[in-house]
């Protein structure tokens, strides 16, 4: 007798805790929007400012040297020019072909 007794409230327990609900809700209030004064421009007065930035100054590039005059050398001791083909140590320029130094 007890078991169903204990049976029957366990299982009433049961039942009661899966009919529980519970919810979290959270109001986000929606931000106000900015109030803007006009002040007054008389019909006769034309305001205008220019949208487009100013650029910002870049200093002008260096000439690069010309085809066939050396420009630097590798940490292996290969001249290049500053286009940078290969240079042989005559000043010509080595093919990137050829698989002979």
């Amino acid at each position: 007798m007890i078991r169903k007794q204990l049976f029957a409230l366990g299982a009433v327990g049961l039942a009661a805790g899966g009919c529980s609900y519970t919810s979290n809700t959270e109001a986000v209030v929606a931000p106000r929007p900015a109030v803007v004064t006009q002040a007054y421009v008389p019909a006769t007065t034309v305001v205008y400012t220019d949208p487009t930035p100013v650029p910002a100054y870049v200093p002008p590039a260096p000439p690069q040297p010309a085809v066939g005059v050396q420009a630097f050398r590798d940490e292996y001791g290969f001249r290049y020019d500053g286009q940078g083909n290969r240079l042989d140590a005559r000043g010509n320029i080595i093919s990137p072909h050829s698989t002979t130094p």
